[in-house]
């Protein structure tokens, strides 16, 4: 027997070709983007997850730019893994973060890059990565639940490693086999 989380409900014990079978058929019945969305909200509004200048100027529209799997990621972290608060950009605050979600050609991070010519091929330049803290939980924890949990995760994790953070993209690297996997930039 397997234990067996779908769709959000309580776990339940199934056969190991049952939990085969569901996890197969859960693959394509996967939230879609609007639903992922309007669950995230109760959690983060928008703009805890891109920069000032990209709501300025699309508003609501900006989860537009946020990849889905990402979002169904951030989803699944803050309800039924993680289950604690977590601060992305903080800028709507007053905080000083504003590079921690979606990053543009404009983010001073990129055009810095971009200035000296620099290739910068970051997963927050293509909506698909978040950097996240927890006044409640520390990254090395929160890394240690995330990899107890894999089998809640929608899609593959890629994880850095050995920072104060928790930086999670859903960069899909090929050569990696394991649902959670970690990197040092």
């Amino acid at each position: 027997m397997r234990t067996y989380f779908g769709g959000g409900r309580r776990p339940i014990q199934v056969c190991a070709f049952c939990f085969y079978i569901l996890e197969v058929t859960k693959t394509f019945l996967k939230m879609d983007k609007l639903k992922i969305v309007t669950e995230l909200k109760k959690y983060f509004k928008v703009q805890e997850l891109v920069d000032r200048l990209t709501y300025q100027r699309w508003g609501e529209s900006a989860w537009n730019f946020l990849d889905g799997r990402l979002l169904e990621v951030i989803l699944v972290l803050r309800r039924d893994v993680l289950k604690v608060p977590l601060v992305c950009n903080d800028w709507l605050y007053g905080g000083k973060n504003e590079q921690r979600g979606l990053r543009t050609n404009l983010s001073p991070l990129v055009k810095q890059k971009t200035d000296k010519n620099v290739l910068y091929l970051s997963q927050h330049n293509m909506g698909c990565a978040v950097d996240l803290v927890s006044a409640k939980m520390t990254a090395e924890e929160m890394r240690k639940l995330i990899v107890k949990n894999a089998n809640k995760l929608p899609c593959k994790l890629r994880v850095e490693a050995d920072v104060n953070w928790l930086h999670i993209d859903v960069m899909d690297d090929i050569t990696k086999k394991d649902k959670v996997y970690f990197f040092k930039a």
